[in-house]
């Protein structure tokens, strides 16, 4: 139920800027509710306190829903704004449906059973969800259908039977850097998934892979992957692997083809650290085919780790 406001920064006519607040301080106490109530380009500001919102549906463009750790006016709540699931729009918390949309400073978790926490479907693009803290759900905690979005900042944790990012078909153009992912069974899965960045995170602690990468002309730049069964799996060709940081996984990297034809130069493996220093070429075993064993080499291996 609308209030007078009595924090807004714009009155509620202009539809500039809205204001969310648990405790009745702003313009709405929902979310859904200040979404229903927006216009292309508007700022939904959301303040400290807790969100039992389940499913958010953003089909609106160019919105920017920005959490602001802050209590506004009465109250004790303290920290990002806490949006808490199930969700029920196809097992995801918040759905976008839109183009430009910016979700920012939010915690974000998908209990009870929900499947996804954030939802990107086929036609949001120039999006950006960044510097949240998204955690506890049974299956992906961000899943990347569009296009020409950007994954950036987030803390990303425990994924019971899934992964922490998927970028799936037909989603390309993609950047996903400075993420710090743990607790999945895969970290980052580029799902028939073609020319992305994935620049910057560190993935920890994943059960089956830091980085599945099944799709051409991905950049795998700049990442430290530790404590993983496999470090990364390329199942594609003409990856780019430079400069990452490989430590203490079971298996650093491994790739499989599925065509001989190709078999020496499809993926450029260059500057990584392996775990310790090295004089000489890093091998990188896989199969063609899976069963007919080959190797590639990253034939200068870094000489220390990269502060990543």
């Amino acid at each position: 139920m609308s209030i007078t406001p009595a924090y807004s920064s714009v009155s509620i006519s202009d539809k500039s800027v809205i204001i969310v607040d648990d405790e009745g301080d702003g313009d709405y106490t929902s979310i859904k509710e200040a979404l229903n109530n927006s216009n292309p380009g508007d700022t939904i500001e959301v303040y400290s306190g807790t969100y039992d919102e389940h499913t958010i549906v953003i089909e609106t463009d160019n919105i920017a829903l920005e959490g602001i750790s802050y209590e506004l006016g009465n109250g004790s709540d303290t920290g990002k704004p806490f949006i808490y699931g199930p969700g029920t729009d196809q097992y995801s918390l918040i759905a976008i449906k839109a183009d430009g949309v910016t979700i920012n400073g939010f915690r974000i978790e998908n209990n009870n059973g929900g499947n996804v926490c954030i939802t990107l479907y086929h036609n949001a693009s120039k999006c950006i969800i960044s510097n949240n803290d998204i955690a506890h759900t049974s299956s992906a905690l961000i899943w990347v259908f569009g296009s020409d979005n950007k994954i950036l900042n987030n803390n990303i944790s425990h994924s019971v039977i899934r992964q922490g990012i998927v970028l799936r078909d037909p989603c390309s153009n993609c950047i996903v850097s400075g993420n710090v992912i743990s607790d999945a069974v895969t970290g980052i899965l580029l799902w028939d998934s073609n020319n992305h960045i994935i620049s910057g995170n560190k993935i920890m602690r994943c059960s089956r892979f830091g980085i599945d990468v099944a799709g051409s002309n991905n950049k795998i730049i700049g990442n430290h992957l530790e404590n993983n069964s496999i470090g990364i799996q390329i199942y594609e060709f003409f990856i780019s692997v430079k400069r990452n940081n490989f430590i203490n996984n079971e298996v650093h990297a491994q790739f499989i083809y599925g065509i001989p034809l190709f078999q020496r130069f499809t993926n450029i493996w260059f500057g990584n650290y392996w775990d310790k220093p090295r004089l000489f070429p890093y091998p990188i075993r896989g199969g063609l085919f899976i069963f007919i064993p080959t190797i590639q080499f990253d034939w200068f291996p870094a000489k220390e780790p990269y502060d990543i």
